[in-house]
């Protein structure tokens, strides 16, 4: 995959879900004025679940294209590095991965066995280094509520960087908050025209500069060392 075209598929992906919140936004033309609040309580839940959906697979596709550039880990920033490492510092962490040698003379001795988990560690870490990148796309995890916190750990975790989007975190966890709070039933009343075209702005734009973002990092090799 070459960088132009993960951006003509983040492109496409953004462009069904603009096209499918239009679509839903013109049946406001058909629906009587006293219940247009009412109507635009949805029209908040297909804007989160695209804001969402959108983020979550855009750093997908990223993570595919990263794992296409045939590179080892010694090349990439240290995110990328960590996150292609995912399995042995799961095994590593592993409290239960204990010295053979010491498992019988000291079965109990769990400063001793962290000891010898981080020498294994430290005298294979080259060895581990050396080895191909191949992410798993699964760390992408939006949690099902994409606070501004929760998309800052995503962005973390791939080595891109989390303050980009600073600007829009009241707006960004206003949203989730009030999908939440209609998608459980406590929050009864309408939402304005004002609100709805306030969020649909600022998520069009965090899109946006998610897309150049993952293009400018792709394109510009900034994923390197």
């Amino acid at each position: 995959m070459t960088a132009d075209e993960l951006r003509a598929a983040l492109e496409v992906e953004l462009a069904w879900r603009q096209e499918e919140l239009a679509f839903f936004k013109n049946q406001l033309n058909n629906i009587a004025e006293r219940n247009k609040d009412k109507y635009r309580k949805s029209l908040v839940l297909i804007l989160y679940s695209h804001m969402e959906g959108f983020i979550k697979i855009s750093l997908q596709t990223y993570i595919q294209f990263i794992n296409s550039q045939d590179l080892n880990r010694k090349d990439v920033n240290t995110g990328l590095m960590v996150a292609g490492m995912h399995k042995e510092f799961n095994a590593y962490e592993n409290l239960d991965r204990k010295s053979e040698y010491f498992r019988k003379e000291l079965p109990e001795d769990s400063r001793l066995h962290r000891l010898f988990r981080r020498v294994d560690f430290m005298e294979k870490v080259e060895d581990l280094k050396d080895k191909k990148l191949i992410i798993d796309d699964q760390i992408i995890d939006t949690e099902s509520n994409l606070w501004y916190i929760v998309l800052q750990k995503n962005l973390y975790k791939i080595g891109l960087p989390i303050d980009l989007f600073d600007s829009y975190k009241r707006d960004i966890d206003a949203l989730v908050n009030r999908r939440n709070s209609i998608a459980h039933g406590s929050f009864k009343s309408g939402v304005s025209e004002q609100e709805f075209s306030n969020w649909e702005n600022k998520v069009s734009d965090v899109l946006s500069g998610v897309t150049r973002m993952i293009y400018d990092y792709a394109n510009s090799k900034k994923y390197l060392i």
